[in-house]
């Protein structure tokens, strides 16, 4: 009977779990379910970028009462959530836009031909065949 091997990559590709927040051992924050750290991450991240974008027109948001709110609290939760729940061909959301972004450099900004695994510059010499009787 063959052993099986313990496949490890299954523990270290589970996300990151976080339901209590202790500051000094004292209890400062709990989740009633457990939260991604990785979409605590994302949503502060852009959080900070719409705060950031928005800043030089914040007085005249400031006049609506829902477009501040919308802006920082409802888009960086939705962006949270989108990066955390959608798996777009069975990978984690950074792999497959990191995958794009090679594939779109590689493949679509650089023209190049590619023969026998390598880049090359396209020949443009005009092929000229010659009249030959059998």
């Amino acid at each position: 009977m063959e052993e099986e091997e313990y496949d490890y990559s299954i523990g270290l590709d589970t996300p990151y779990w976080i339901q209590e927040i202790r500051i000094k051992g004292k209890l400062w924050w709990t989740f009633q379910t457990p939260v991604s750290v990785a979409f605590i991450g994302i949503t502060a991240l852009t959080a900070l970028v719409m705060f950031l974008l928005t800043l030089p027109f914040l007085k005249v948001l400031a006049n609506v009462a829902f477009i501040p709110l919308t802006l920082w609290i409802v888009v960086p939760w939705r962006v949270g959530r989108l990066y955390v729940e959608t798996d777009p061909d069975g990978k984690k959301i950074h792999y497959y836009l990191w995958g794009m972004i090679r594939y779109i450099k590689e493949f679509v900004l650089d023209s190049r031909i590619i023969y026998g695994e390598e880049r090359r510059e396209k020949n443009n010499e005009k092929i000229i065949f010659e009249k030959t009787e059998l």
